[in-house]
């Protein structure tokens, strides 16, 4: 069954948590006066109340050439956790592996890793890479959804799986090829481990020498294990105002590991917008996503909310939320990254729509 619009921007790097403490919006410890930084019309052009809704933020509008930033008791080196926006990061890769004669569209990922007669083997890269391979948001295994409640429930770290053990609960998945959008954090891991495995690297040096170094994001990190956690991490907070452990989320790391600055992301939309992006097969729509408005490249959202078209993808953790909304009929980008787990999209779309007037 396709995902609904609420649902799926709904969902974070891990949507299971919806499941186990729905959210309830912006509820993080408040801001003090007066830290906000650098361009304070653009924090109240993306509501009146974000600078005291957020302990820690950092927004971007860009323009053609103009990026206008602030920040909320964050700083250009402050470092959030950007969950699925992640994926669009796996997304170029496979665009780019496939430029590179490594794999082929159609490639069964049976082909790229040891996953035997299991049902997912017989998935295309395709299928994964636009969220149509039947499989779960994460694993349905009763005892691997039962640890990663009661990590979640208290506030820990809740996901170490490395490949092997990620490969074992692939087995175990039901899949349905040629199914209709169905949201999955298994699948865009699996796609990022295949591609890794297509290229005879691990992921995390794939995506380094493939992506983040090319485009320039500099302070972007893949965080697979605790001690690789940036110093400069914001610290997250639940929809309760609870401070959360940071993720690490080991061979789950092509869906939503990546921890980046505000800085990074501009470079990002950047690339899209008029560098070395603008032109990727990955921002071209394969599929249908949740609704006939909405369709989706390789993990990019293309949807349209007239008059415009946007490229887009949301992200959240246990304690972060994220936005990155592209216009690139105006030349236009919005971000928004926030130290609380909730969805942030319409904050980014309310900066986007203004920048626009």
């Amino acid at each position: 069954m396709a995902a609904s619009r609420a649902a799926w921007r709904g969902i974070s790097l891990l949507s299971i948590m919806i499941a186990v403490a729905p959210l309830a919006g912006c509820v993080a410890a408040p801001a003090e006066a007066g830290r906000v930084a650098g361009d304070a019309d653009i924090v109240t052009e993306i509501g009146s109340t974000f600078a005291e809704d957020y302990e820690r933020a950092a927004i971007a509008v860009i323009h053609g050439d103009d990026v206008r930033t602030a920040f909320v008791g964050a700083g250009e080196d402050t470092a959030f956790e950007i969950g699925s926006i992640t994926k669009v990061l796996t997304g170029e890769l496979f665009a780019i592996a496939i430029e590179r004669g490594e794999v082929s569209p159609d490639d069964m990922l049976g082909e790229h890793l040891d996953l035997g007669d299991a049902p997912v083997a017989s998935v295309t890269l395709t299928q994964l890479a636009t969220h149509h391979a039947g499989l779960p948001h994460f694993s349905e295994d009763p005892g691997w959804s039962e640890d990663f409640e009661q990590a979640y429930a208290a506030r820990e770290d809740p996901l170490d799986d490395d490949l092997a053990e990620l490969i074992e609960l692939a087995r175990g998945a039901e899949a349905a090829p040629e199914s209709e959008f169905e949201y999955s954090n298994v699948g865009a891991a699996l796609l990022g481990q295949a591609l890794a495995s297509a290229a005879g690297i691990e992921y995390p040096e794939l995506l380094q020498q493939r992506v983040l170094d090319p485009l320039g994001m500099v302070h972007a990190v893949l965080v697979e294990q605790p001690g690789q956690v940036p110093e400069t991490h914001a610290g997250g907070f639940n929809n309760r105002g609870e401070p959360v452990e940071p993720w690490s989320i080991g061979a789950f790391s092509p869906a939503g590991g990546v921890h980046a600055t505000l800085g990074d992301l501009i470079a990002l939309a950047q690339a899209v917008l008029d560098g070395d992006l603008e032109r990727s097969p990955a921002l071209d729509p394969v599929a249908e996503a949740m609704n006939p408005r909405t369709q989706i490249g390789y993990f990019w959202f293309i949807e349209q909310i007239r008059p415009r078209t946007i490229t887009h993808h949301p992200g959240q953790t246990g304690g972060f939320g994220a936005a990155l909304i592209i216009n690139r009929d105006s030349d236009i980008a919005a971000i928004v990254l926030t130290n609380t787990e909730s969805d942030v999209f319409r904050l980014g779309l309310q900066l986007l729509i203004a920048a626009e007037r």
